[in-house]
């Protein structure tokens, strides 16, 4: 093992000295003894140790049952990642340095208190396997252990119940955060399953908290007037032409139409004014049209299955089920395809990644990469990133780029070196960049006569079958930089002589992570390999992200470009330029991450007000009647504030509006506030007496009182959060006229909150008040709502 010069890491191995002095003990003890420990713990907590007291013992009793159960007994550098993730750090290993048995003994000692263990993995797949795996040892040390997801059926509400109360639950953060949303949307105690939030590992913590950090989930549901106007939009787009009809910035990030461009608007659809407010909606879809066909593209944004638009993750190209775009820009992309369009639905619920995992209170995380984005860890969610020294020496050779001026320069680069490398055997993972570029490369490959595996969106379901293959002699595999992460590429028979696993990439990612995680896929475990990149000029990094000079280098150089010699660039200019544009790029998405978690932030205060209240509600097991007079007590103080609601046809709209469809017009005489007011409340009172003597019991009544509050909430709470999409949607265009959009953002959200408080009393009391009690066969009660 290395030396070790790190202070911090030299502080953490003397807590591994103390896991390792007990190892001696716990190899002596029989299973039944060692299996014991657990309950021993368990009573050493209640006693008031803490899990720190505990550590260096509970290590030692897992590090055993590893060995006994999996036949592995994790490394010293795995103890010590375990400690880190214990503190509620990230623990950055390489590539094949054993993270899920690293993870059995922070998960393991973390459990013992009884609060719950939440493991989150990349995918559903490794969820599965991962639970299935290392949940023979937690067994075996007498904890519950549950998954999350299940690949082939559904999961039903009652099983999540006893997923969630398990000791340890493995799952995807796609599925925790929905399954956090719907559990908010529950009506009674009964149908909610989770409990609060404890500790959550992150396996690729650096995919799930930075990747996707800027993509909020949302549940979507109740759905919308559909639109006639996105088959027309699209109609009109096909006949703009670029640079002249419409615009897109360098980085082709905004699209908008020109001056001539709204001139063909206007022509094209016969209207005056396109700007005018009776055509806000045609507006919004020809910009929505205009974005589908220029900002996204097939087989790098989204991909075509089943004959559904599916989203790619930008970073690791893996399709993101059950997400769409929101705010009609799915419905014009499945028009652009000619595809039907899906129903357009509001969005009932939504969260950030970010803010689901800072409701833990203790997160840890593991990866390969998470050192260059150090500081927004620490900045996001105050986690350190301890560098974890590797169990062997690496010793993959890490060769510099190769760049060349023009795109089939580099693709013939690239080919002559792939073939040399496999006519000896050597396998070979390429990489490239999206989905399209995969399906080229394997044409090429197949030209050639070179057999191979291609790994990318479409065949998900055969990927660690093709991992599991990537590392056997004169294996050639074609990914995107999805590239199994989680499943190690294990070298063949006769392959570490060869120079091991040879990593090739077809261009550099937009982050320097991916371009790491993607050579660490060679050289795990102190195995040979070799990693290597190519680049042209014409590469989408470049051309989009990098300056002018070179989209005019190139345009010089390319009427003198031999393609039977090319000629690679080496020139300092040239090789530092990926690294200046990575780190661009990196301080880019961290400013959308903090922008993101900024205008998510008066959505989550908003939402935790909401669900607090909701589940006071739920949780409540007394009868509500004195929280519905207090309820009219405030909503008439409202109205009465108003001197016309004096008036006899104003007081008698609102009471059949609000009250009693029943009311008789015999209003009091005396006018004044007070006893109208004093009137009022007595229709309310005298309507709980009615409903008392319907419903037979207090927990009938009790029931009836919290649905009717609850629907309020529900309904007013699903249109405030759509509401905030669209606003947000809105202001993020305004910044082009010099506005702040998050100031505009957090001002509209403000008010629009305000309008929800009172709309939530009023629809409540008006539930309560209107609703038709009908009673059925065996004294059910039927509700009507108004």
């Amino acid at each position: 093992m290395h030396k070790i010069k790190n202070l911090k890491i030299k502080k953490l191995f003397r807590i591994v000295d103390r896991v390792n002095s007990y190892s001696a003990k716990m190899a002596s003890l029989s299973d039944e003894m060692l299996k014991k420990q657990t309950k021993v713990f368990k009573a050493r907590l209640k006693n008031g140790e803490n899990l720190d007291d505990l550590l260096p013992e509970a290590f030692s009793v897992v590090r055993e049952a590893d060995k006994r159960v999996l036949s592995m007994f994790p490394f010293d550098v795995q103890v010590l990642g375990g400690i880190v993730l214990h503190q509620g750090n990230i623990a950055e290993m390489k590539t094949g340095e054993g993270k899920t048995l690293t993870a059995t003994m922070p998960v393991y000692l973390n459990a013992l208190d009884g609060k719950g263990v939440i493991l989150v993995t990349a995918n559903s797949y490794l969820a599965e396997r991962d639970a299935q795996e290392m949940g023979k040892v937690y067994r075996w040390l007498g904890l519950s252990i549950s998954v999350g997801v299940d690949q082939k059926k559904e999961i039903k509400e009652k099983q999540k119940k006893t997923i969630y109360a398990s000791d340890i639950v493995y799952t995807t953060s796609y599925a925790l955060g929905f399954d956090y949303l719907i559990d908010n949307l529950s009506t009674f105690a009964e149908q909610k399953y989770m409990r609060a939030f404890n500790y959550v590992l992150i396996d690729e913590v650096d995919s799930v908290l930075l990747d996707s950090a800027q993509m909020p989930l949302v549940i979507s549901g109740a759905p919308r007037v559909q639109s006639n106007l996105y088959q027309v939009s699209n109609n009109f787009i096909l006949t703009l032409e670029k640079k002249v009809d419409f615009s897109l910035d360098d980085q082709e990030k905004n699209v908008w139409l020109t001056e001539r461009g709204i001139d063909e608007a206007e022509h094209f659809f016969d209207i005056d004014n396109l700007f005018s407010e009776k055509y806000k909606e045609l507006f919004k879809h020809i910009e929505l049209a205009l974005k589908a066909h220029q900002l996204f593209k097939i087989n790098r944004d989204y991909v075509i299955e089943d004959q559904k638009v599916k989203l790619l993750d930008s970073v690791n190209g893996r399709i993101m089920e059950g997400t769409k775009l929101q705010s009609g820009l799915h419905q014009a992309i499945e028009t652009k395809e000619h595809i039907e369009a899906t129903p357009e639905t509001r969005a009932m619920a939504s969260i950030t990644y970010q803010n689901l995992f800072r409701m833990f209170h203790k997160i840890s995380g593991m990866t390969g990469t998470a050192s260059t984005a150090k500081s927004g860890f620490l900045e996001t969610y105050n986690m350190e990133v301890v560098s974890i020294p590797t169990n062997r020496p690496t010793i993959r050779k890490d060769l510099t780029d190769k760049i060349f001026v023009s795109l089939p320069e580099k693709i013939s680069a690239l080919i002559e070196q792939v073939k040399s490398l496999h006519e000896k055997g050597q396998p070979v993972l390429l990489v490239t960049e999206s989905v399209s570029m995969s399906e080229i490369y394997s044409k090429i490959l197949l030209e050639q006569g070179i057999a191979h595996n291609v790994l990318n969106a479409y065949n998900i379901p055969k990927e660690a079958d093709i991992i599991a293959e990537a590392g056997q002699l004169g294996s050639f595999t074609v990914a995107t930089s999805m590239a199994g992460r989680g499943t190690d590429i294990k070298l063949g028979p006769g392959v570490a002589r060869l120079g091991g696993l040879a990593v090739i990439g077809s261009e550099h990612m937009k982050s320097n992570r991916i371009d790491e995680q993607l050579r660490g896929r060679a050289g795990r475990q102190g195995d040979p390999g070799l990693s290597q990149f190519y680049v042209s000029l014409e590469d989408n990094l470049l051309i989009k992200e990098g300056p002018d000079w070179i989209r005019k280098y190139f345009e010089k150089k390319s009427n003198k470009i031999d393609e039977n010699e090319p000629k690679v660039l080496t020139r300092h200019k040239f090789t530092d330029l990926v690294k200046k544009i990575q780190k661009y790029k990196d301080e880019q998405s961290h400013d959308a991450r903090i922008q993101s978690l900024e205008f998510d932030e008066n959505l989550r205060i908003q939402r935790e007000i909401v669900y607090k209240a909701r589940n006071k509600i739920i949780f409540s097991k007394e009868i509500l009647n004195q929280e519905i007079i207090s309820l009219a007590s405030k909503l008439f103080d409202i109205f009465l504030s108003n001197r016309k609601n004096l008036l006899f046809e104003n007081l008698s709209r609102y009471i059949l509006d609000n009250l009693n469809y029943d009311f008789k017009f015999d209003l009091p005489k005396n006018n004044d506030r007070k006893s109208i007011k004093k009137y009022l409340i007595k229709i309310v009172e005298d309507k709980i007496r009615d409903r008392q003597s319907i419903l037979k019991n207090d927990q009938q009544l009790t029931n009836f009182e919290k649905i009717s509050i609850l629907k309020a909430i529900d309904s007013s709470w699903i249109e405030q959060v759509d509401n905030l999409q669209q606003i947000k949607l809105a202001v993020i265009s305004r910044q082009y006229s010099q506005k702040n959009p998050l100031y505009e953002y957090q001002r509209e959200a403000s008010s629009s909150y305000g309008l929800m408080k009172k709309k939530i009393m009023l629809s409540g009391l008006k539930n309560f008040m209107l609703s038709d009690l009908v009673e059925g066969k065996n004294s059910e009660i039927s509700i009507f709502f108004p």
